[in-house]
């Protein structure tokens, strides 16, 4: 099940967000999580009660940007991101999108092609030690 996340739910999210991202510099907080909550738009997809996965959209005045997609480590492989980014489009109403993701990240990169973003440039040391993509759609 595909739903809009609750304000109660920020410490499930926060223990997802250290699974998937452990190490990363880009990881959010707990107290950024609860931000983005009251924010922006957080949807999650759960299994059996339990949420193994979200997506982070920041509204801005012309496009959504994607700023975050996680899925437990558990279920990946399996379309969840799929089903996140699917269900997004259909309730976002804007057409325009945008998002960053690492340029080693090939799987996400081919996932946000199938949905038809394109690379529109190479971001020079956006990550840590790393380059990243700029995606629009």
């Amino acid at each position: 099940m595909i739903r809009k996340a609750t304000l109660t739910e920020a410490k499930s999210l926060y223990e997802l967000e250290k699974e998937v991202f452990q190490n990363d510099a880009f990881a959010l907080s707990k107290g950024s999580i609860v931000y983005h909550l009251k924010r922006n738009l957080v949807y999650v997809i759960e299994v059996e009660n339990s949420i193994v996965g979200y997506i982070l959209w920041l509204k801005r005045k012309h496009y959504f940007r994607l700023y975050s997609l996680a899925i437990s480590k558990a279920f990946q492989n399996q379309g969840l991101a799929k089903e996140l980014l699917r269900y997004s489009f259909e309730q976002l109403e804007n057409k325009s999108f945008s998002l960053e993701v690492k340029v080693s990240n090939r799987g996400a990169v081919k996932l946000y092609e199938k949905f038809g973003f394109t690379i529109k440039k190479r971001l020079s040391n956006y990550y840590e030690s790393e380059d990243g993509y700029l995606m629009v759609k």
